[in-house]
Order: structure tokens, then sequence, then C-alpha cells
């Protein structure tokens, strides 16, 4: 490696290292925490405990991969082990992202799109919050860099198999990241002038492990609770094609804009930047300079944009900038891939230094208004009734607690089972609230409660507003009510109806 070369490596370590200070710092006053981070944290405190894979509501994990919560386990409900793992896997990512750039541009031009890659405004939040994208974006980076090495062996197709399947693990939209692989490994022994029979081995190694991985987990599910992907809305959504694209770049816009950008910004800039993308792509492809990890790539963006579309088309879950993060890594590198054919030198420098610095002011802006996000995310106790959870905390601890807010309940009273009630199932919930005869099952059990958070999106006016099916069969006693909540006792309305015991 001559000298510009060693330099270059060692300003992305630079770079590399200055990401991970960033969401440090964006954590000073602890992560973000969604609902969703508050699930993976109580699989992970109570795999530590030694109760398996299992979530808040003592159910098996399902819903969600195993791979982050096992990554979490080993601080539990840690939120400093958390804050090392989301600063950990921004350094790996931006690391990679400049390995992966440096196998196509000159080495400099790969700092600088590892740089804008890692300081932007939507990975600096997403890194900053406790989610399972943190370490999918690492791994599916780890996999196009295997699987996209000279020559590829059956040791590097099983590898890339393996890393794939991880990353399906870790998030289920990561189904994309198989066909990426796929596309790769095809890529790669059509390059080497493979014959057919060698092609079929290597390809069939890759699927062969990666679906062996997978089914090995559904199968778990299967077994567990009869949904190979665990409980999922039944129903899809009644969005137009038009609107499914819109919801797409408009997330895309979110994502490179930040998620406090204007709703004409992110929705026009997100549509420019995914047009750009095809143009960027279409570009690489007719240049006569392709590459294994072109197709892999174009692959990898071409899943992370239309999978969460399919899905929401399927079971109407939500499309946001956290879902389309992934795609960012196709974005950057596309751009950095067309910006590095521009001839005029001073052309490239100029674009890349306004680039980079735009990132980084908005990333390192996103870093510093983190825990003014914290104060009112799904951590906080006081964001929504910090009276109710006093109260659930007076409760024995024999008591079984219900609630239209599983997840902070869990976190802030460390009940084991926390269980959702009381609400209608919503397309977008990680979790499902109990069936008639599951709530009525506790209700005939003695000390049955309800914390009941009337300021939340599901609240409604109340339970029995809310599920009148329930309040048919289960009388409703307001045991105390403070602000912004209820407390309520549960019994039976009819105790012939209870379950024999």
């Amino acid at each position: 490696m001559h000298l510009g070369g060693r330099t270059a490596t060692g300003a992305a370590a630079g770079v590399a290292v200055l990401s991970g200070a960033v969401i440090a710092y964006a954590t000073r006053h602890d992560p973000v925490l969604s609902p969703d981070s508050i699930s993976y944290l109580s699989a992970a405190a109570l795999f530590r405990a030694g109760r398996g894979l299992t979530e808040f509501s003592g159910q098996p994990l399902t819903v969600f991969g195993p791979v982050f919560p096992l990554l979490l386990a080993v601080g539990g409900r840690s939120l400093q082990w958390a804050r090392f793992v989301g600063a950990a896997c921004m350094v790996g990512a931006t690391w990679l992202m400049f390995v992966l750039l440096r196998s196509r541009v000159r080495p400099w031009v790969a700092v600088a799109g590892a740089a804008a890659f890692a300081l932007s405004p939507g990975l600096v939040y997403v890194g900053s919050t406790v989610w399972s994208e943190n370490p999918y974006i690492v791994i599916s980076l780890a996999a196009l860099a295997v699987l996209t090495l000279r020559p590829l062996t059956e040791r590097t197709a099983a590898l890339g198999g393996l890393l794939c399947a991880l990353g399906f693990l870790t998030r289920y939209a990561g189904a994309g990241l198989i066909v990426a692989g796929a596309v790769c490994v095809l890529a790669a022994t059509q390059q080497l002038g493979l014959e057919r029979r060698q092609t079929l081995r290597l390809f069939m190694i890759h699927i062969a492990t990666a679906v062996t991985v997978c089914a090995a987990w559904m199968v778990r599910n299967l077994v567990q609770t009869g949904e190979a992907l665990g409980p999922r809305f039944s129903g899809g959504s009644a969005d137009s094609i038009s609107q499914l694209i819109n919801r797409v770049t408009s997330a895309v816009g979110a994502l490179v804009f930040g998620n406090s950008a204007s709703v004409g910004v992110t929705n026009n800039g997100g549509t420019v930047i995914t047009v750009l993308l095809v143009i960027a792509f279409v570009i690489t492809l007719i240049s006569g300079t392709r590459r294994v990890l072109d197709f892999g790539m174009a692959a990898f963006a071409l899943t992370s944009l239309a999978l969460p579309a399919v899905a929401r088309h399927f079971t109407a879950s939500d499309i946001e900038f956290r879902v389309m993060s992934p795609s960012l890594i196709a974005i950057v590198y596309f751009a950095v891939v067309v910006l590095d054919r521009i001839r005029w030198r001073t052309v490239i420098a100029v674009t890349l230094v306004v680039v980079v610095g735009w990132s980084a002011y908005e990333g390192v802006a996103v870093a510093d208004r983190a825990p003014h996000v914290v104060a009112i995310a799904a951590g906080s106790r006081t964001q929504t009734s910090k009276l109710l959870f006093d109260l659930i905390d007076t409760l024995p601890a024999d008591a079984h607690v219900l609630t239209n807010s599983p997840q902070r309940v869990w976190w802030q009273n460390d009940r084991n089972p926390t269980l959702f009630a009381f609400v209608r199932p919503r397309a977008g919930n990680s979790n499902y609230p109990l069936s008639a005869a599951d709530t009525l099952r506790y209700a005939c059990l003695p000390h049955t409660y309800l914390a009941w958070f009337g300021s939340l999106a599901n609240a409604g006016d109340g339970p029995a507003d809310r599920r009148p099916d329930l309040a048919a069969i289960i009388d409703l006693t307001v045991a105390q009510s403070v602000n912004g909540g209820v407390l309520y006792t549960l019994r039976a309305h009819d105790p012939s109806q209870c379950p024999a015991r």
C-alpha cells in the first residue's frame, strides 16, 4: 500500500473512532428508548436471568429475532452496556463502509464517503437509540465485504450465508440481505468464468447455510407459538401503489435530512434522493467497470426499499426512517462511486467537503439534541404518568398487572410478566393484547389490576371505550385515579365463567 493509501486508512480509522464518540456524546444522558427498545432489553434481561428467550409478557421471543437481545444480554437491562453496543456498532459500520468503498474508489474519496455515512443525521439518531438496525447495518456491511472478496471460495460463500442469516435473525426485514448475498455469489462466479456446476455449488452453499440457520429459528417459533415469525397483525394496508411509494421516499428523506426536517423537505428530498439513487446505479451499470459489489449493492438497495413496502401492503406495518436506515449504505455507496468518476478533482474535493461538512454539522446537532429526546421517549418515568408508576410500585409482589403500555410498565416497575390488555390490535404493534379468554382468566385471579395511561394514543376514552366486549364480562373498579392515569381492579362479572383452576 502506497503512502497515500496508508494515510487514508489511518484517517478512516480516525473517522470510525469519531463516529463512536458522537454516539457516546448523543447518549451521555442514556440512549433513547422506544417501546421496541424496551422489548429488546426485556428479552436481554430475562435471558441473562436464566429465563430463556422470552419477553416482558412472559411469552417466547418470536416477533423479534434473537441476535440483538443476545448482544444486549451481556449487560441485561444496563443502559451503559446498550450505549457501548450502539457506539461499537457505529465504529464497526464506519470502518466497514470505508473498506467497501476503498475497494471501489480512491482511498480519500472512500474516507469522505465513510464520514458522510457515519455522521449523517439519520444514522446518528438510529445509533443513539436502542434499535436492532444498529447491529443489522454492521452485519450487512460485513456480509457484503466477505462475499465480494476475490476469489470467492466455498468458505467465503458459507461465511457470507451465515452473516446474511444473522442479519435476518437481527431484523426480519433483513431477508433482503440473503437476496443481495445470492446476487453477489452469482455475479462473482460470472466474473470468474466458472463452470455452471461450480457456480451452482457455490450458490447452494451460500443459500443452504443461510436458509438452515434461519429455518432453525422459524421452526422453534412454530413450535412455541404456531407462527414462524411470531404473532402478526392480520390484514394489510389499503394504501395505493403511489401512497406506498410516497411513504418509502418520505422515510428516505427523513433518513437523509433528519427526522426533524420539514414535511416538504422529507417528501421532496426523499423523492429526489431515490431517483438519484436509480440514476447512479444506471451510470455505474453502463460504465464498463462493473464490480461484483455493484450488483450486490443494487440488490441490497432494492430489497431495503421494497421489502418495507411489501410488508406494509400485507400487514399494514409502519414505514419510517428507522426501517429505511439500511438503505443509506447503498445511497452513499452509489453517490460516491459516481462522484469518483468525475474527472475534475477540484469539483470532487469541493463537493466532498460540502457534503461531509453538512452531514457532520447535522449529525452533531442530532447528537446534541438527543438528551431532550430521552426526556420524552418511552424510557421516561415522567412523560406519561409518574404517579401511576408509583402506584404500581406499591402493589403486592404477586399482583397481576395488565396495562395499555406494557413496555413502559416493565421498564419502570420491573414486573414479570407485564401484560398488554384492553386495547385493540393495531398494525405496527410489536406485541398484541391478550385475547378475551386470557383477559378473563387473569380477571378471575386475585390481585389483578389494570394500569391505564390516559395520554397514550391507544387510550381512547378509557378501557371500557376501547374494549366494550371485555367490559361486558369484566368489572372495572377504580382503585385510584391520579394525574395521567387510572389504576383499576379487575374481577369477572360472572364468576361462573371463570375457567377451572
